[in-house]
């Protein structure tokens, strides 16, 4: 007899859902039986993800132009969510930017893009989500956030502190969601080549950089000897909104091939 995870019935929204692991994790919530709204900054991608998935999966999708860094987008985003399905059972937070500039060459400009995406970004979604959520007493929130979470790179200060940032607050609220009946964890990738990938590469190459030698470099660490894949990263997501993870909170999951340990 098999062990499946059923979402059926189930109502989510997934931030960063147009493209990449957001993507990957949306249509395997929705695969699974979930509804979902799928927002993203790029509201035509949104469009084209959610046609496809309520095409692919016969559930009902959504799609919402939203920058995570704005409160107020934040805001309608999860009033369209409940004005469409009546209530959220599940936050799945991916979206987020990464990036790799020199520790005495970031300006403000780049802490301030890490913080208010990452950091702030992470904070609003979760605390907009968690107010329709507290009255239903249910609900799963699984936020993004990466290896950078749990120890230093010299290379990405910026961004390593939003995502500690990220870290601290996902325990945080959980500890605040948990009177309520309401999980919340967060998952930790390691490296996983996706567009923010890809840019950050673009990045180190116009700094001059030889970006494919800095790109192999990060994988020699790696026990497992493989970068990961966003369908790696969407199972985790999947297995965290799902009732067989009733029982975890305040978790930072590492999906990093041996890479992190802690």
């Amino acid at each position: 007899m098999g062990v499946s995870i059923s979402l059926a019935g189930k109502n989510a929204i997934v931030t960063g859902g147009a493209g990449g692991m957001g993507r990957c994790t949306a249509r395997m919530l929705a695969e699974a039986g979930a509804n979902v709204l799928v927002s993203d900054m790029d509201g035509d991608a949104a469009a084209k993800a959610a046609a496809e998935i309520a095409k692919d999966f016969g559930v009902r999708a959504i799609a919402n132009t939203c920058n995570v860094a704005s409160k107020a987008e934040v805001d309608a985003m999860v009033a369209q969510a409940v004005e469409a399905f009546g209530q959220v059972d599940i936050l799945n937070h991916v979206a987020g930017v990464f990036g790799a500039v020199d520790f005495l060459e970031a300006t403000e400009e780049d802490y301030d893009k890490q913080l208010n995406i990452n950091t702030k970004g992470t904070f609003f979604v979760n605390q907009a989500v968690l107010k329709v959520m507290i009255p239903h007493r249910a609900g799963k929130i699984v936020n993004m956030c990466s290896q950078a979470g749990k120890y230093g790179f010299p290379t990405n200060v910026a961004y390593t502190t939003s995502k500690f940032g990220v870290t601290g607050m996902t325990q945080s609220i959980a500890m605040y969601a948990a009177p309520y009946n309401i999980n919340v964890n967060c998952v930790c990738p390691g490296i996983v080549r996706t567009s923010i990938w890809e840019r950050a590469l673009d990045d180190i190459r116009r700094q001059g950089g030889d970006a494919e030698a800095y790109f192999e470099s990060r994988l020699q660490g790696i026990p497992l000897k493989r970068a990961q894949t966003m369908e790696d990263i969407a199972h985790m997501f999947l297995y965290l909104s799902s009732s067989f993870a009733d029982n975890m909170t305040g978790q930072a999951i590492n999906i990093t091939g041996g890479r992190v340990l802690h």
